[in-house]
């Protein structure tokens, strides 16, 4: 029951004044969390990991990612490294 994925601590947020609805975003989305609805891209809060891979394959540049506390605290990965290099 444990999930093999943990999310970044962001959610994926689409500016409605710069989405031209191509819905690109939504066919690299790997959790189906991004759909278009009328003439709107909408974004599933609850399934969107934060990976930012919507903001990357988005032409215009509509997509950014939001902190989200209720996803929990972003992991630091380099400063976990560092501390697991000392000690």
């Amino acid at each position: 029951g444990t999930p093999m994925l943990a999310s970044s601590g962001y959610v994926a947020q689409v500016d409605e004044n710069l989405c031209i609805s191509c819905a690109n975003c939504a066919d690299y989305c790997q959790f189906g969390a991004l759909s278009l609805g009328d003439l709107l891209m909408t974004v599933d809060a609850g399934k969107c990991m934060g990976c930012g891979v919507c903001v990357d394959k988005c032409q215009v540049e509509a997509i950014a990612l939001k902190r989200e506390a209720a996803k929990g605290e972003p992991l630091e990965i380099l400063a976990l490294m560092d501390k697991a290099a000392a000690g």
